[in-house]
């Protein structure tokens, strides 16, 4: 084979190895964590002022994960809690959900494993109590 030929081989192996490069780019699925991020960014002095709200609590969420359910224990300071919880599977955006945060007489709320697909999930509550607002986040790996 001659130089000629081989320069021309390497250049078309290499147009069409970009080219596939960029067909499968394009036909890739990328599901963002939001749809409206920039409102979100706008806001997010607010998310900044709901955390140091629940760094200052001298007891703060814990979500738990044994197996079987996902169990969300909420400072017991207070009865009067309200919320959302809101659950972002990042590698599928379609199995997002949100339930009201609805704590129990023992300040306790179950998840039931079955509500979720296997994998890493991120877990965001939003909750409000004595008229401040507070946002706790933390991630599972349902198995």
């Amino acid at each position: 084979m001659s130089w000629g030929k081989g320069i021309v081989l390497v250049f078309v192996v290499f147009i069409l190895g970009i080219g596939l490069l960029v067909y499968r780019s394009m036909t890739k699925n990328i599901d963002l964590v939001t749809t409206n991020y920039y409102e979100k960014e706008l806001k997010y002095q607010e998310q900044i002022d709901k955390i140091n709200n629940t760094n200052s609590l001298k007891e703060n969420i814990k979500i738990d994960y044994n197996g079987n359910v996902i169990l969300i224990t909420y400072p017991a300071v207070q009865k009067n809690i309200t919320g959302e919880i809101s659950f972002y599977k990042p590698s599928d955006a379609k199995s997002d959900f949100r339930i009201k945060v609805e704590p129990g007489s023992d300040m306790k709320q179950l998840i039931q494993k079955e509500m979720l697909a296997k994998g890493l999930w991120k877990v965001q509550i939003n909750w409000a109590m004595d008229g401040r607002d507070y946002f706790s986040e933390d991630k599972v790996m349902i198995q």
